[in-house]
Order: structure tokens, then sequence, then C-alpha cells
């Protein structure tokens, strides 16, 4: 029974680590879509302009700008909690050495205590994640804020009547693509993005943490 109650705080303090490094790394940029045959481009139809937003934030200076800074914040989110766990793996391997010489009346007291601590570590962990999201989520509406009146301007100098997402069409006219006029507008106008780390109140983490106890409690159950 000790020996799993060991087990069981290993996993969970290493899973509560991992959390950050995995879950808030940055998603890759979409991979690009298969190379299409090669064909004829047909005529050019008026008044219909095609656009990938997929590639203005893969290829605008400001998108990679922003991609950049987040993953900078996340690494820094990583080195605040790299000593807790630390410390976690060293209390954690010190126990083991203990479970073989203390009777369990002695060894159960000290385990749950761990668990204790795992469990702040993991709250701890929980928040981080919920702030870096936050964080994601703010600079992408940032970029896309910026990315709007370039789009516009892009579509009404380029006399478009309908815009199209590249993606809902096999073939085009390159002639009908605006995306890179969009992309150099944005480059052109040397626009950025102030990103900050989002800081949730106390009584905010708190209201998530009471979430997260409740939700966890029901699959527990």
């Amino acid at each position: 029974m000790k020996k799993q109650i060991l087990l069981t705080v290993a996993a969970l303090s290493a899973t509560a680590l991992t959390s950050v490094a995995v879950a808030q790394t940055p998603a890759p940029a979409a991979a690009p879509a298969p190379a299409q045959p090669q064909t004829k481009p047909g005529p050019v139809i008026a008044g219909v302009c095609v656009y990938s937003n997929e590639a203005v934030m893969a290829n605008a200076a400001v998108s990679k700008a922003a991609a950049q800074r987040l993953q900078q914040i996340n690494q820094q989110a990583e080195a605040e909690l790299e000593p807790d766990a630390q410390a976690l793996e060293k209390e954690r391997a010190g126990l083991a050495a203990q479970q073989k010489t203390l009777t369990k009346d002695k060894f159960d007291p000290l385990a749950q205590a761990f668990m204790g601590k795992v469990k702040a570590f993991q709250d701890k962990a929980f928040i981080v994640n919920q702030e870096l999201g936050r964080t994601e989520q703010d600079a992408n509406v940032k970029v896309a804020q910026l990315v709007a009146p370039a789009l516009s301007a892009t579509y009404e100098s380029k006399n478009c009547g309908m815009l199209v997402d590249r993606k809902a069409v096999l073939f085009a006219n390159p002639a009908m693509d605006i995306t890179g006029d969009v992309i150099k507008k944005l480059d052109d106008s040397k626009v950025a993005v102030d990103i900050k780390r989002v800081v949730l109140p106390e009584a905010d983490r708190q209201k998530l943490l009471k979430a997260k106890a409740e939700q966890d409690a029901q699959q527990g159950g």
C-alpha cells in the first residue's frame, strides 16, 4: 500500500509540470496544403478575390513577433514552476528511501503531507495554464484587430466584390489572391502588439480552482 502511495504522488507531480510544458506550447503552424497538380490558370474573375487568413497569421511580421513573445512568456512560466517541481521530486526520492525503514503508521503521515504539497503544486500549475491560455487568446485578438483594417483596405483597393477563403477552393488564378498584399500592407505599416502575461485576480483564481475541484470530484465519483 505504501508503495502505491509513492507511485501515485510521483505521477501527480510529474503530470503537473508536464501540463505546462505540453499544453502551453504554442501550436505549430498549419501544415502546408498538398501540392496541387500543375494546371494552367483560368481567367481572372472580376470582383472575386481569394484570401488565406492562416497564411497571414503565419507569415506577417506582427504575427511572428506575437508568436515569439508568447513563446517567451511560456518559457518564463515553466521556469517559475521548475524549482517547485525539482523540490517535489527530491522529497519524493527521500520518501522512497524512508519507506524501506519506516513503519506504516510513521510513513503514511509523511506521504499524506507530501500529497498535499503535490496538490498545491498542481493547483498552481493549473492557474498558470489558465493565465497562459488567456494570454494567447488576448494576443490573437490584438493581432486580428490589426489584420482586419489591412484586409478591408486591400479588399477595396483590389475592387473585390466577393472574398473567398483559399481553403474553400481547389484552384484559383494567383492574380485573384490578395493574401500577399495584406501581408505587405501589415509589414509596411510596421504595426506591433504589446503582449503581456495575463495575471488573474485572486478571486478569479479561487473560482477556477473551485470549479476544477468540483469537476475532479464528479469524474472521481
